[in-house]
């Protein structure tokens, strides 16, 4: 997916005052298949990894990017190198465990307010966003720096790289020149940009979440042949629960496993593992995420405990087990949580350690406490509150109810969201989702830790990061629209009520009755709940 900013391999711009490496610009980065990628600034010592990026595309990406085939490959990443941050920059995406360069993008300013623009992306990495990402937060860079507009010169044929601008949500402009598309477009960010990237965020986080949701095989890295245990019983609910796909127990000590053929580990299975849920011992986490990682695992469960909410320790392995995730780009929910469940019919998940089958309904439930999390699935069961899927974040290392929320939010399935939360890892980005999907998806939420106690308690329970004031809390709640509610119990009234009926579509609520005095003490209830009870007409 390359394009060519300019005629020739190398630019001759005027030299400009060296800048400092703006390292607040690295980010790990989810692309449309949900997988991870590290972006980061180019750097001048970059050029050989850039030279063998560009030595590794095919002879057609070469051509796109170069307007040639034989161009001297030494001599561009040479220049594409010399960066100063200011009027020369380029972003590079890495992955995996060496690294590896896998898009670049750059811009050169020839002239005040205005720059040329390029990109590569590796064959393997076109198609999944890394080039919109790249495109976004070069813009947003190049604006900060005073450049006004971007142009960039493309080969008609070059259809993947059109379609990055087209779809960019930038106002685009074409004109052809002998032969070439020039695009220009401003780098300024607008509501249609915006509204553009959220929905490829969406796309990620969709796709992130159905490698856990919707997996075709899962692998129980630490299966117990004890049904006491754990790892035993949340494999016999696999098991038993009806799940579609394959199913592999990981266990070097047992030939079987509830009379299943057991694997001494994740690389010896014959088959491809979309899902691995791992119920072995923190210190050992790290080395199965790496054989995870190798194997080509999509999304890993930790349900072990351990790591971040128990101290400085447990953070450092918390962090490494992180890193080979986003080495690798598999996705992690946890660690210190009770698992997944998705109760579709074509799905059939059930891989928590809770004894309790949910029943088959329209609510998303998430809890970031595991323990919690086994007395809401029984509170929901008792009350015959249907379940469409229930995730335990634990720690929420990775995956977090940001994300849970753009799933929910176009998952068929789900018409209601309940949540319990301890902490935020984004707020702003929250109240922005929670604004979204609320309007068609009502949210319930019970937040843990308002009290000073409450907070430090949350802290050694799920690492959790925010100790933000109760008002503060409640004043997002407010304005994200999201139902507040102070106990579990509350939660599933208004659950039940929410589940048999739309929400209301105004704040008029009528009284029927035949005693004047509880009609008394519930218009007062109404009124104080800021609710209105308009007039009733003569007529009735």
């Amino acid at each position: 997916m390359p394009t060519n900013a300019h005629r020739s391999v190398a630019i001759q711009a005027p030299k400009a005052p060296q800048f400092d490496y703006p390292s607040d610009r690295e980010a790990d980065v989810v692309l449309r298949d949900g997988s991870t990628v590290h972006v980061r600034p180019l750097r001048p010592e970059d050029k050989d990894e850039l030279l063998r990026m560009l030595e590794g595309l095919s002879d057609q990406s070469r051509y796109f990017r170069f307007f040639g085939g034989g161009p001297d490959l030494d001599r561009a990443a040479a220049d594409f190198a010399d960066v100063d941050y200011q009027r020369r920059f380029g972003l590079v995406a890495t992955a995996g465990p060496k690294h590896e360069m896998v898009a670049h993008a750059l811009y050169i300013s020839g002239s005040p307010g205005r720059a040329e623009v390029a990109f590569e992306v590796r064959e393997d990495y076109q198609g999944r966003g890394v080039g919109s990402i790249l495109l976004g937060q070069l813009a947003e860079y190049a604006a900060s720096a005073g450049i006004e507009a971007f142009e960039a010169s493309v080969l008609r044929a070059n259809g993947k790289m059109i379609d990055v601008f087209r779809d960019s949500g930038f106002p685009l402009r074409k004109r052809m020149d002998e032969g070439i598309i020039v695009a220009e477009f401003p780098t300024s960010i607008t509501a249609e940009t915006i509204a553009s990237f959220e929905r490829r965020e969406q796309v990620g986080a969709t796709a992130a979440l159905e490698h856990f949701l919707k997996p075709r095989s899962v692998a129980v890295i630490g299966a117990s042949r004890r049904r006491t245990t754990p790892a035993g019983q949340l494999f016999h609910n696999l098991l038993n629960g009806g799940f579609k796909g394959e199913i592999y127990p990981v266990n070097p000590k047992a030939a079987s496993v509830q009379r299943v053929r057991a694997y001494a580990s994740v690389a010896d299975i014959p088959g491809q593992v979309d899902l691995a849920v791992v119920c072995v011992p923190a210190a050992a986490v790290p080395g199965v995420a790496r054989e995870c990682a190798a194997k080509g695992v999509a999304a890993m469960v930790v349900v072990s405990a351990g790591f971040a909410e128990s101290g400085e320790l447990g953070a450092r392995l918390e962090a490494e087990v992180l890193q080979v995730c986003r080495e690798s780009g598999m996705r992690m929910i946890g660690p210190n949580c009770l698992g997944v469940i998705n109760t579709a019919a074509d799905v059939s998940l059930h891989a928590t350690f809770s004894d309790t089958r949910p029943v088959t309904g329209r609510v998303g439930l998430m809890s970031q406490s595991g323990a919690l999390g086994i007395s809401v699935l029984e509170h929901a069961a008792g009350l015959g509150l249907g379940i469409s899927s229930f995730v335990s974040a634990g720690n929420k290392a990775d995956i977090s109810g940001n994300d849970l929320l753009s799933y929910w939010e176009q998952d068929p399935d789900t018409g209601l969201v309940l949540l319990y939360l301890e902490s935020f890892g984004n707020p702003r980005k929250f109240a922005r989702l929670a604004r979204r999907v609320g309007r068609s998806k009502p949210i319930i939420v019970v937040k843990g830790g308002r009290s000073k106690a409450g907070s430090r308690a949350a802290g050694s329970h799920t690492a959790a990061l925010l100790s933000a004031s109760d008002v503060t809390v409640e004043a997002l709640f407010q304005q994200a629209g999201v139902i507040r509610t102070e106990t579990l119990g509350e939660m599933f009234g208004v659950a039940q009520l929410l589940s048999t009926q739309p929400p209301p579509r105004g704040r008029r609520v009528a009284i029927l009755t035949n005693a004047g005095g509880p009609a008394v003490l519930c218009a007062d209830a109404l009124e104080a709940a800021g609710l209105e009870m308009p007039p009733t007409p003569a007529s009735l």
